[in-house]
């Protein structure tokens, strides 16, 4: 006495069988495909963005440089005017007419 019966399968039944799991293999090979495309490209356009957006801040960086420097060699910085040699022991001196000129300085 057989402890299992082996099923009988005609050549038609295995057929399908084979059929159905290789279209299954074949379905889920294609999504997964396609999946991996859809993450592949969006991680493409990130790099790709990032690195446009670093070449936009350097140029701009670029330009602010070169605006200053013009700006720089249009508007040259003011020397600084002589300054007389002040005596505080000389008794012409006028202590109040010197802080008034400092503070019209200091305003122009």
């Amino acid at each position: 006495m057989l402890l299992f019966q082996v099923p009988l399968v005609n050549a038609h039944e295995l057929e399908v069988e084979i059929k159905s799991k290789f279209s299954v293999l074949r379905y889920t090979s294609l999504f997964a495909g396609l999946g991996y495309g859809l993450y592949h490209t969006q991680t493409l356009k990130c790099v790709g963005a990032k690195k446009q957006e670093q070449a936009d801040y350097l140029k701009r960086v670029k330009l602010i440089e070169e605006a200053k420097a013009e700006f720089k060699k249009l508007n040259p910085p003011k020397g600084a005017e002589s300054t007389q040699a002040v005596n505080l022991d000389d008794p012409k001196f006028d202590f109040g007419e010197f802080i008034v000129g400092a503070v019209e300085k200091l305003g122009a």
